[in-house]
């Protein structure tokens, strides 16, 4: 019987697993990361851990195979407990252990039971099909192109100057002579209107030259230098933990608890002794802060508080 297979239809659904005797597959929740060394985004994830103190029977793993196969208990306990001890000899002598898709038990220097998961293998349900991503680096293009300061030397600004004096004179003077036209009065026929060409509002002409103009603006235009930046995102969690056990059948009972009452718990590990139960987890403190105050004026989890992941 390939009691492995088993093991790991259960960590789908389950936060641990445990082979009655040898010890327990924990879950290790990891939340979205981003490597800006190598450029990689990765999904939420929950990787396997094994703790050889959890190793009493809690009835999960046995009653999950007879209710596949349709044997009794006590046949199923029987073959569990064959596979354990085939787990310690293999190991025993010097050889490794290996689940499929799983990862493998082998004896550490100090004949220690240890176990490696195997790498790139997600039990996350929520992140199912998803890899890790490349991301390059993006570009934006500034609105107005950044000019560097010109040096105009005491000379130049004089030029200058005189240019713009003698501008001024001379619109005054194409002011005056306009003014003194516009005052005296025409005799009638004065000007001959039959040689005056008015343009149409079809006129081709018109069109083109508009044209030219909007081509050599254009084309005069300075170009636009692509500006660099990077995106930094930080990913954040904070949990609100209502209870913290060393047995892992306690911390199921709350947390079995606390979706009873609507929320959504789960147990967090981190390769330690202690099972915290989180009763929701939130992507910034302040969401976290308002739930909590909330959950805090349930009889029984005065005493919840905030984790940051």
């Amino acid at each position: 019987m390939d009691i492995g297979k088993y093991i790991k239809e259960l960590l789908i659904l389950h936060d641990c697993v445990i082979l009655p005797g040898l010890g327990g597959f924990v879950a290790n929740y990891k939340s979205a990361e981003i490597n800006e060394m190598l450029k990689i985004i990765s999904p939420p994830s929950k990787s396997i851990l094994f703790n050889r103190n959890i190793y009493h029977n809690d009835g999960l793993l046995i009653g999950h195979i007879s209710g596949k196969t349709g044997m009794g208990y006590k046949d199923v306990e029987m073959q569990v407990q064959g596979y354990t001890e085939k787990i310690l000899k293999t190991t025993g002598s010097g050889n490794q252990f290996k689940i499929d898709e799983l990862g493998f038990f082998f004896m550490d220097k100090e004949k220690k039971l240890q176990f490696q998961a195997e790498p790139g293998m997600n039990f996350l349900i929520e992140s199912y099909s998803l890899h890790d991503l490349h991301f390059r680096e993006l570009y934006a293009f500034n609105e107005k192109p950044v000019r560097s300061p010109v040096f105009i030397s005491r000379e130049d600004q004089n030029v200058r100057r005189r240019k713009t004096v003698r501008t001024m004179i001379y619109t005054g003077i194409a002011a005056s002579l306009l003014a003194a036209v516009i005052l005296i009065p025409l005799n009638t026929g004065f000007l001959n209107y039959s040689d005056l060409r008015l343009f149409r509002a079809n006129d081709n002409s018109h069109s083109t030259a508009s044209t030219e103009k909007e081509t050599t603006i254009s084309e005069s235009t300075p170009k636009v230098e692509p500006a660099l930046f990077n995106i930094e995102i930080k990913p954040a969690e904070f949990h609100i933990i209502t209870g913290s056990f060393r047995e892992f059948g306690n911390a199921r009972e709350l947390m079995k608890k606390l979706e009873d009452q609507g929320f959504a718990p789960r147990i967090l590990s981190s390769g330690s002794e202690y099972f915290r139960v989180s009763a929701g987890s939130y992507p910034n403190k302040e969401d976290a802060n308002l739930a909590l105050s909330t959950i805090r004026e349930i009889p029984g989890m005065d005493s919840a508080w905030l984790l940051k992941d």
